[in-house]
């Protein structure tokens, strides 16, 4: 039967979410018949001519056939669309009684036209169409029931490969957008204040299945979330380098990079990882999970690769071969990052390619391609082993009342079940500003211990990342430029550091004081 027919050709297409399939299969085995024909002035012209004499009635095929039958008002009609007034100016002649015969006042349903653009509109070598995109509610039985109605019909077979089905857009405060109850927002106004980047990536980032909350509350926890997170990452690049006064020596997009900096190898894994992923996921027309990849590594590349950099880069960085490697390998990943980000935040991938690279846009460079070389997946693991050591480690310097400005002796991870590399131990100890680190493998739950004996050695070198915490927080107060250096005047300070808080802080004066105070160069 044909209801059999039209099942089959709902099976052939793709259905996103999967259970859209079943909703259409029901309504496809439970429908009854389906009026086409609407008592309204706008829409779909049906071309049945019924004769009010003898009751003959004849459906019209096509514009030549309706001209040939014609026996009045062609000339009123030609020229003109097939809708009315003007398609009623038209008469033809009953072929049983030789009455003059009107068309039905009828118009059709407006999905019979919807239904037929595989064939109206899409040229037939892209027939099916790759997908549709449209709300579920409702388009059971009208959008996707006329596809597949008239394609069975047509061609007995899927007029599209994949239905992306999405649910509603409600207020933040979960009930349907009224202007009445003050939870509407009108596109422009939105576009205006949120920022149509922001917009697009709340869309991108949600599940398709679930009502989306919309308001400026949502959109502000976005923005800070990702938008900001990228900018503060692309800002510290080009501030530092300006800084610098770096540039690359070779402008060339596919320029391979070379680093042994265990950081700049890990970023580069994970940039090509997250492009495979990227890559992979939009061609199944998945763009919560390619977006979501995307979130992914940019809170890797700022929360830990830059906060990991910042003392590769600047004045006050003493390794030049390093620094290089810091800013090519930065380069790549943010104008490579800008590629993967194009079609979900077009604006601020633009303005960050156009200003790092000098071509004309983003949107006409090529997809970027999996550099597999590159990714090193036993380095990632080892990696996100070590920033969980971090975190619990944080944790314990906070329960103990210990600021991690304050230097310790000793760290002792247990139960390590896996060996960890002396950069990986590098960058631990760095980071958690202890001295030593000692591992002891073994079976069982991951375990901390901090050394928590505070030395007046230790003491002193707390003391000295202190004042260099302060002096970079009052430089920012008064505005000062990353290039300029300031003097600074302290009640007392340890002097075994005194150079070290001149390099990292970019002073060019210690002197004693009463109290506190950073003063401009004039």
């Amino acid at each position: 039967s044909f209801r059999e027919q039209m099942i089959e050709v709902a099976k052939k297409i793709t259905w996103m979410p999967e259970w859209g399939l079943e909703r259409e299969l029901d309504w496809l085995s439970n429908m009854h018949d389906w009026l086409i024909s609407k008592k309204r002035y706008w829409g779909l012209a049906l071309p049945i001519y019924e004769c009010q004499t003898c009751g003959n009635f004849e459906v019209l095929g096509s514009k030549e056939e309706l001209k040939k039958k014609a026996v009045e008002g062609w000339e009123k009609f030609e020229n003109h669309s097939p809708h009315r007034p003007w398609v009623d100016q038209v008469k033809i002649k009953c072929a049983k009684c030789e009455s003059v015969v009107s068309r039905i006042p009828d118009v059709g349903n407006p999905w019979l036209d919807a239904g037929i653009v595989p064939f109206s509109t899409l040229p037939p070598l892209f027939f099916p169409a790759d997908f549709i995109t449209e709300s579920f509610p409702g388009q059971f039985k009208n959008w996707f029931y006329s596809l597949i109605a008239m394609s069975t019909a047509l061609k007995n077979t899927n007029p599209i490969k994949r239905v992306l089905g999405f649910a509603s857009v409600l207020g933040e405060d979960g009930r349907a957008m009224h202007k009445s109850w003050g939870n509407s927002i009108e596109f422009n106004e939105g576009a205006d204040k949120i920022g149509v980047d922001v917009m697009r990536w709340m869309y991108v980032t949600q599940d398709p299945e679930q009502n989306l909350l919309f308001g400026y509350k949502k959109a502000d926890d976005t923005r800070r979330k990702f938008h900001l997170m990228l900018w503060n990452v692309y800002n510290f690049f080009v501030s530092y380098a300006s800084v610098d006064r770096w540039s690359p020596k070779i402008k060339n997009q596919n320029l391979k990079i070379k680093s042994k900096n265990v950081l700049d190898r890990w970023i580069l894994s994970r940039l090509n990882q997250t492009i495979e992923h990227v890559t992979n996921q939009m061609e199944k027309y998945n763009a919560q999970d390619a977006s979501l990849a995307i979130e992914n590594f940019v809170s890797d590349l700022s929360l830990w690769y830059v906060r990991r950099s910042r003392e590769r880069v600047g004045l006050s960085a003493t390794d030049q071969k390093d620094k290089t490697q810091c800013y090519n390998t930065l380069l790549h990943v943010i104008t490579t990052l800008a590629k993967l980000l194009a079609p979900f935040t077009p604006f601020i991938s633009d303005e960050m390619f156009v200003n790092l690279t000098g071509e004309a846009s983003v949107h006409l460079s090529d997809w970027p391609k999996v550099e597999k070389s590159l990714i090193d997946k036993k380095l990632e693991y080892e990696m996100s082993k070590a920033r969980e050591i971090v975190e619990i480690s944080h944790a314990q310097r906070k329960e103990a009342g210990i600021k991690v400005r304050q230097s310790l002796q000793k760290f002792t991870i247990y139960n390590l079940q896996f060996t960890i590399s002396k950069e990986v131990l590098d960058l631990l100890k760095d980071e958690l500003n202890v001295k030593f680190i000692e591992v002891k493998k073994g079976k069982g739950e991951l375990r901390i211990e901090l050394d928590t004996k505070v030395t007046p050695e230790l003491k002193k070198e707390g003391e000295a990342r202190d004042i260099v915490r302060k002096i970079q927080e009052e430089r920012k107060k008064l505005g000062t430029n990353l290039d300029e250096k300031v003097s600074v005047q302290l009640p007392d300070w340890p002097k075994e550091f005194e150079e070290e808080i001149k390099r990292k802080a970019l002073v060019g004066e210690i002197s004693k004081g009463n109290n506190f105070k950073v003063l401009r160069n004039e």
